[in-house]
This record gives C-alpha cells, sequence and structure tokens, in this order.
C-alpha cells in the first residue's frame, strides 16, 4: 500500500520506473537501474540509469511544474555525479538528464549557473511525456507534500 500519509515519494519513483522504461527504448541499449558505481575506496554514485559498456549515465527528474531551490539542488547533485563520475574515470560518458515538464526543461535550457553547467558540460537533456495518469499522481503528490511540508 503507498504511503500517502506523510510526505512520501512513491509517486515520483513510479513516475522514475515509468520515464526509464521509455529512455531504455529510446536508447535501444541494456542500462541498469540504481545500480551502485564505485568510484574510489567505498565512494559510490547511484545513478537512476547506467551502462559502462555504452558510456551512458542518465538521471530522472519526476517533477511537475516549477522549481523549488530544493529541486534545483537535487539537480545539481546529479550533475555533480555525473562529472565526478567522468573525472574518477577518465572516460567521456553521454550524459543524460530526463524531466517530465516544459518547464524545467525551460529551466534547464535557461540563464542560471546550472544550465550553463548543462551546456558547458555537454549534458543532453531530455523531455519524456508522462502518461495523463502518471501525471495527475505526481502532481498530487507534489500538492500533498508541500502541505505536509508546511506544518
Amino acid at each position: 500500500m503507498r504511503d500517502t500519509n506523510k510526505s512520501s515519494s512513491v509517486e515520483q519513483q513510479e513516475a522514475e520506473i515509468f520515464i526509464a522504461e521509455i529512455v531504455k527504448k529510446w536508447l535501444g541499449c541494456s542500462l541498469q537501474q540504481k545500480v551502485k558505481v564505485f568510484l574510489g575506496d567505498g565512494v559510490y554514485i547511484e545513478p537512476d540509469l547506467y551502462s559502462e559498456d555504452e558510456k551512458i549515465i542518465c538521471e530522472i527528474f519526476a517533477h511537475v511544474g516549477a522549481l523549488k531551490d530544493g529541486q534545483k539542488h537535487k539537480i545539481s547533485q546529479d550533475i555533480l555525479k555525473m562529472l565526478l563520475l567522468e573525472k574518477t574515470t577518465g572516460v567521456q560518458y553521454k550524459k543524460i538528464i530526463v524531466v517530465a515538464d516544459d518547464k524545467v526543461a525551460k529551466y534547464l535550457h535557461g540563464k542560471s549557473f546550472i544550465a550553463e553547467s548543462i551546456r558547458q558540460f555537454g549534458i543532453e537533456v531530455k523531455i519524456i511525456n508522462l502518461s495523463d495518469e502518471v501525471r495527475i499522481s505526481v502532481t498530487n503528490a507534489q500538492i500533498r507534500q508541500i502541505m505536509i511540508n508546511s506544518n
């Protein structure tokens, strides 16, 4: 049963699974989900999608609507994760951030330091359209989380 009584993110997690399946078909290769990629002495990252063979790292952001500071911070962390992988391995990866909303994509292509980082480091931004059912579920969860987190 879903934990919808707290500020649960289960709906976003389900949306990420939905998006991951679309991305796998789009890229046409085998991608691992939530695999630990070790970078050094006990240090690892867990990208949303990863292929060592194809040199792909992908982060999924299943947020609908305008971003708040915490969500921008999460995207910054995802960018750092990708860049740290390249730095520690000495290998260039295809770096992809997949979003589920035009407002998020617009921000990532805009005039912020995050958007400039995306451009400078060659990170691709891909928009995946959610089904109406998944979009409504994520939107309702975001509304519930705002109500709970504002108390």
